[in-house]
């Protein structure tokens, strides 16, 4: 159908590409001990990119099984565009020969899940743990008159969200374990740590205004660094829309910050070779010790900007901060007095994406001689983007990754400003 579509497109003058998506999923969904879903779902989903009288056009849809419907569309919503916007179709081949699909027993993993619920009667004020496990399986092709591209990857996700009670507070805390095996050895280190903490939390308290040292734990730099993704890219510069206009070149941050992206790089759980356009990927440093050196292209703005692509149309791929060379106990010994921020909420509310800004409700522990001494909560983290990544001491080693497209290390910080509601 994808030749037959191809060939249509052609003798209608339609110059056309179709990238599909065929993704299967096992999800299993634990509260406490009773299994609430145990599904294995499949997905095959096309995205239809078309060049038709200089305009382009894309469409996501989930069938191909109608092509005259298709190219009647693509000819319809061509005629309505007003823009002259250059593109192309892709002009790679690849063929991805390796299987990556990780065997495993999903019998076992939801026995495991389940008896999770130990935890919970071990801990009185743990009300309840939520766990989720997910499989996905990801095979991806990109086809036009003149090139075949292929590609595949997998990985399993692991999610908590645990809820705790004691009198009338409430907590509760999510996180995720991204892998490409089901380690319940690491799960049941993480549930510890994640518990322990929530158990803090439940006496936690705020603290006076101030400027403090404070550490970010690793996943606190992953979704700050994530929501500022779209900073990097050609296009939000060029609409001034970004904190990074006009600072291509420039020093933004400290020399201890260096962010690359390694799609390629095998040490990471997921390897993408090609972006959604059919560019191929590679390693790259985006920010080499504090210098924004290379922002990141979809073909449009690459063409636009007479630059190479970058691969990256459908969004990063293992990007972060290059590490340091110390661990996150060291970190904290090095912090002596200050503030660990553990976790910050509503990232979506609490960031100005085009100033930098950065206002987050956030939780924490306050330090004290190098240990901690008790929770914190009611604390807001007053800060902007380029503050987080210029007042850096030290960058920690322990990268972890949280997703496919980045991974966190934790940062030693100098001179944050910390807001709490104590006189």
């Amino acid at each position: 159908m994808i030749n037959k579509l191809i060939t249509l497109a052609k003798e209608n003058n339609i110059d056309i590409e179709i990238l599909t998506d065929e993704c299967k999923e096992y999800e299993i969904e634990i509260l406490n001990k009773k299994l609430q879903k145990f599904d294995i779902n499949k997905e095959l989903t096309y995205q239809i990119k078309a060049i038709y009288n200089g305009k382009m056009v894309v469409l996501d849809v989930e069938n191909i099984s109608n092509p005259d419907e298709i190219i009647n569309t693509i000819i319809n919503n061509a005629n309505l565009l007003d823009n002259d916007n250059q593109n192309r179709l892709c002009d790679n081949d690849y063929k991805f020969s390796k299987d990556t699909s990780i065997k495993f027993d999903i019998n076992r993993i939801k026995n495991e899940l389940l008896e999770l619920d130990d935890f919970r009667n071990k801990c009185p004020n743990i009300v309840n743990i939520e766990s989720g496990f997910s499989y996905i399986e990801d095979k991806c092709s990109i086809d036009n008159s003149n090139h075949h591209m292929d590609d595949m990857y997998a990985y399993m996700r692991v999610g908590f969200f645990i809820s705790a009670k004691k009198g009338d507070i409430n907590k509760s805390v999510y996180f995720t374990i991204y892998d490409n095996k089901f380690d319940i050895v690491r799960i049941k280190d993480e549930l510890e740590k994640y518990i322990k903490e929530l158990e803090l939390s439940l006496d936690a308290t705020s603290i006076k205004t101030n400027k403090y040292n404070i550490i970010l734990n690793n996943n606190v730099v992953y979704s700050i660094l994530g929501s500022f993704t779209d900073a990097f890219y050609e296009k939000s510069i060029a609409m001034k829309l970004s904190p990074l206009t006009d600072k291509v070149g420039k020093k933004i941050f400290s020399d201890k910050i260096t962010i690359v992206e390694e799609p390629l790089n095998d040490k990471f759980i997921v390897n993408e070779h090609f972006d959604s356009e059919g560019v191929l990927t590679y390693n790259k440093t985006i920010v080499d010790k504090g210098v924004f050196k290379l922002p990141l292209n979809t073909l449009e703005y690459s063409i636009k900007n007479n630059t190479k692509p970058t691969g990256n149309a459908g969004g990063t791929s293992n990007m972060h901060i290059v590490p340091g060379d110390k661990s996150y106990n060291e970190l904290v010994k090095e912090l002596d007095n200050g503030i660990i921020i553990s976790e910050c909420h509503s990232l979506h509310a609490g960031i100005n994406y085009q100033t930098g800004d950065i206002s987050l409700q956030s939780d924490g522990f306050l330090v004290e001689n190098g240990k901690i001494v008790r929770a914190l909560d009611m604390i807001i983290l007053q800060t902007n983007f380029f503050d987080i990544f210029s007042n850096v001491i030290r960058v920690g080693n322990d990268l972890k990754e949280f997703s496919r497209a980045g991974s966190g290390v934790s940062l030693l910080l100098e001179n944050i400003t910390i807001s709490g509601n104590i006189d």
